[in-house]
């Protein structure tokens, strides 16, 4: 049997990357300025660093389960199986809460350039169409993400060397962070908002320990890649933040796309639509992939990890697992519909936090301490980067997970009973035959 073509060091490091770099630098960085000011900086050096200590949890813990699943196998192997599940159905969930986020930002940035987009319409239309197409199937996917990584690059390299040249240190000052009184500027609150608005750039990477048995030696590369893929993230984050700052100083917080906004003091008015093309062509891609990697993950519950019923894993003709992807599409709509970009990219943080908090906890029991006590640490000080409607229903989220493991549990022991009375008649049937011969 031919073997799959294993993930060499330098493809993992490009899948880290394209899955980090995505809408949240082209799109939040005014929020985070109008929160922290100049101390956005600092905000996402923090963020930065602290993902930097989760992202170690990660990978002693890929040393030890090198297989597929990433924070719900480490919850399930370590602390059993209800935890396994609320883990395992929250990594589903921030595959759906991506999907929705991500098309929110898509239509936020084309809203610059189509301020009268009926975005609520078009997202609904979005997400069902590429629901149906990945029903189908497809073999587009691959191409698909390495162009869009090419095309991320290649906005992130324009942006620097065209924009850098604006830079004015003057646009670089700014109220004392712990003494300002605005309301939306400055202020330790607003550092710690933007502070948790950072953790949003990062929540990709998680997604890489979720392939480990696709790359070569895990235990081995894959920690050594995710340290190089954070470390590259945190540079390209500081330095668009710095450039962006430096061009366009209190404007920053006046545009929906800051980015494009500065590219064009450079190339004029054509500036802005070449640029959002570009970001909102890079989104799309993240989307598509999305789309089609998440209903995976669900199956792979079901079916790999019997966490959740086995009617959701059962593939159609054309080799896709369509509950899955029913629920994937349905989900990412009313996720869509509950709140703007800004809300949506909260709740990616907050179901990125359950997934942080449980892998730091099983790096403490499994003896790593420092890093388990810090990536704990930094997990519960998101807590206080959420607002009030991400709290409620994030945590809403979480206790209709309880609540539906017991329903699941039983479904569970009905299919045990039921596999077990037919390999009785099965063995009773192969009894029979055997006499009559």
């Amino acid at each position: 049997m031919k073997e799959n073509k294993l993930l060499s060091p330098a493809a993992i490091f490009l899948l880290g990357v394209n899955s980090i770099i995505g809408s949240g630098i082209f799109l939040l960085s005014g929020k985070i300025y109008e929160d922290a000011g100049i101390w956005s900086l600092l905000a996402i050096l923090c963020a930065g660093l602290s993902i930097f200590v989760i992202a170690f949890a990660y990978a002693n813990m890929s040393k030890i389960y090198s297989k597929n699943g990433g924070a719900f196998v480490y919850a399930k192997e370590t602390f059993g199986r209800f935890p396994g599940f609320i883990v395992g159905i929250v990594t589903w969930l921030l595959g759906t809460v991506t999907l929705a986020t991500e098309v929110s930002a898509l239509l936020t940035a084309m809203k610059m350039i189509l301020p009268n987009l009926n975005s609520r319409l078009i997202g609904i239309i979005i997400i069902l169409a590429l629901g149906i197409i990945s029903y189908f199937g497809s073999s587009i996917i691959a191409g698909l993400d390495n162009l869009t990584s090419f095309v991320k690059i290649v906005l992130v390299l324009v942006f620097i060397f065209t924009c850098l040249w604006l830079v004015r240190g003057l646009n670089f000052s700014s109220p004392n962070l712990l003494t300002a009184s605005s309301a939306n500027l400055g202020g330790f609150k607003g550092f710690l908002s933007a502070y948790g608005t950072v953790f949003f750039f990062f929540t990709g990477f998680s997604f890489l320990p979720v392939n480990a048995e696709k790359m070569k030696n895990p235990a081995k590369n894959l920690p050594k890649m995710m340290s190089l893929v954070m470390l590259t993230c945190l540079a390209v984050y500081l330095i668009i933040q710095t450039i962006t700052i430096g061009a366009l100083g209190p404007e920053l917080t006046k545009t929906l796309v800051p980015a494009a906004t500065a590219f064009s003091k450079i190339v004029g008015s054509i500036g802005i639509p070449l640029f959002v093309v570009g970001i909102c062509f890079s989104i799309f891609g993240v989307i598509v992939a999305t789309t089609f990697n998440t209903p995976t993950i669900l199956a792979s519950l079901a079916q790999a990890h019997e966490d959740v019923p086995m009617f959701v894993s059962k593939n159609n003709r054309f080799g896709t697992p369509t509950w899955a992807i029913i629920l994937t599409t349905v989900c990412g709509i009313a996720l869509f519909l509950s709140g703007n970009y800004v809300f949506l990219s909260g709740l990616t943080v907050f179901m990125s936090f359950v997934q942080y908090l449980s892998t730091g906890l099983a790096n403490i029991k499994k003896k790593f301490l420092l890093i388990g006590i810090g990536s704990v640490l930094f997990s519960l000080v998101l807590l206080t980067s959420f607002t009030l409607s991400v709290l409620i229903l994030g945590l809403g989220i979480l206790i209709l997970l309880v609540m539906i493991y017991f329903v699941v549990k039983l479904d569970d022991d009905e299919r045990e009973k039921w596999l077990k009375e037919h390999q009785e008649k099965s063995k009773g049937a192969d009894v029979n035959t055997v006499k009559r011969l």
